[in-house]
């Protein structure tokens, strides 16, 4: 008996230790995740900070920033951190009061143990992101010692920080730029036989490629191709190459090292709706009036053919799976459209179509005529077979290539393309007018993040 008794006072001191250990370990996990959803939320504070901050000075009618002239805020010395105040600004004077603004909103301001500062300039390039030209840049700071369920048994890691930073990349005051994105392709742009491109601003391309031996340049213009800017420069992250008769016009910029953001990151992405019923885009019976398609999602593609016509109606397409395929025409809209593909899917205008389409002008998507979903790698789109096509609005494939080629005519105005590669060929003439729209192109600066 008196041994039975000793063994248990054993199990209750270890029943004890255990559960301090136990309780300690169920502190600790409650301590941590309650700092990474504060974590989570500064860093959506300090994003919203920084947009909000940007997009305020982009929608000034300056093409040019001076810091201290509204609403272009720098502070007291430009590049400078200063704390924005324990009560959000109720006027949003300045770029500065914007950030503050957003940040409150997010439940975060100067006050106990939140901390919200912001710095801002006109340099050419901000410190937590060296490599990007841009006009004007803002960055927001946002850290909280958020409270500790379990007192100081995880030390410091509970105090989170939050950085964000944002800028506005000048497009030259026109439409028609060009963005590739892939960092490290060879020819991640490439223009050949004969095609003509004349653009209204800048061309960036972000592969780092070397013409080195094997030759792996990031631009290429050959066989008699010509590629034109009006406005602003050609901009390459790697090398340039030219020959068999192919050349460019305007000033060019090789072997930078750096890159420029993607312009369109923060654009949202469309919800797919219920699929419309067989046999919704399925326009290749004939019919001597034309198809009259309504915006919705169309779940077994998007096809027009057989000689027929149609005319979309407003709104958006979304085409989840298969091809928007036009191999007839006129394809026309009676308002703004734009067109996502989704689940892989892409797009082919060919056999001498003629299409001539406008993208929305009011909403989250205006200016955008084309948009691809980022979250897939669908094959490349092509514009080809003689088409002619005027459109108003951008491309956006930023994980495809986009190919133009077989002699078809693309023109129109704030039309910018923004794709993972682009292939110009076969005699394909793309012009990009310099007439000022609303929209990525058409804007005197796009704001971009860049961090």
């Amino acid at each position: 008996m008196q041994r039975r008794a000793k063994s248990r006072g054993q199990a209750l001191v270890l029943t004890t230790v255990s559960l301090s250990v136990i309780f300690g370990l169920l502190g600790l996990a409650v301590d941590l995740g309650w700092a990474y959803y504060r974590q989570e939320s500064a860093q959506a504070a300090a994003d919203a900070a920084v947009l909000a901050a940007t997009q305020a000075v982009a929608s000034s009618s300056s093409s040019s920033f001076t810091c201290g002239t509204n609403p272009v805020w720098c502070g007291s010395t430009p590049g400078a951190l200063t704390s924005c105040p324990s009560t959000a600004p109720t006027t949003m004077t300045t770029s500065f009061d914007n950030a503050c603004v957003m940040a409150a909103q997010n439940g975060f301001v100067t006050s106990g143990k939140q901390q919200v500062t912001v710095q801002a300039n006109t340099t050419s390039s901000a410190p937590t992101a060296p490599g990007a030209t841009v006009s004007y840049w803002v960055t927001a700071r946002v850290s909280e010692t958020p409270l500790r369920f379990f007192g100081s048994f995880a030390g410091s890691a509970l105090n989170i920080t939050a950085r964000s930073t944002a800028g506005l990349v000048s497009s030259g005051g026109a439409g028609g730029c060009i963005y590739v994105l892939d960092p490290h392709a060879q020819d991640a742009f490439q223009a050949s036989n004969n095609a003509q491109i004349s653009t209204g601003c800048g061309i960036y391309v972000n592969s780092d490629g070397k013409a080195t031996t094997p030759a792996k340049e990031a631009m290429l213009i050959t066989g008699s191709a010509k590629v034109s800017v009006s406005s602003g420069t050609i901009n390459v992250a790697g090398s340039e190459l030219e020959n068999n008769g192919g050349s460019h016009a305007g000033t060019l910029n090789s072997n930078l090292g750096s890159a420029v953001a993607d312009p369109l990151i923060n654009l949202p992405t469309p919800s797919v709706g219920t699929c419309l019923g067989s046999p919704a885009g399925q326009m290749s019976s004939w019919q001597g009036t034309p198809y009259t398609p309504s915006a919705g999602t169309y779940c077994s593609g998007f096809n027009l053919s057989n000689g027929n016509s149609a005319i979309m109606g407003p709104g958006i397409y979304i085409i989840n799976g298969g091809t928007f395929s036009i191999q007839s025409g006129p394809l026309t809209a009676s308002g703004g459209v734009m067109v996502f593909l989704t689940n892989g899917a892409t797009v082919s205008i060919a056999n001498g179509s003629n299409v001539t389409l406008s993208a929305m002008t009011t909403g989250s998507y205006e200016g955008i005529l084309f948009y691809s979903d980022r979250n897939y790698t669908p094959g490349g789109s092509g514009f080809a077979g003689g088409s002619t096509m005027s459109l108003t609005g951008s491309l956006y494939f930023p994980t495809s290539t986009l190919t133009i080629d077989n002699g078809t005519s693309t023109s129109g105005s704030n039309m910018a393309i923004v794709a993972d590669m682009v292939n110009f060929a076969g005699g394909a003439n793309f012009l990009a007018s310099t007439a000022s729209q609303t929209g990525i192109a058409g804007s005197k600066f796009t704001v971009v993040s860049i961090e």
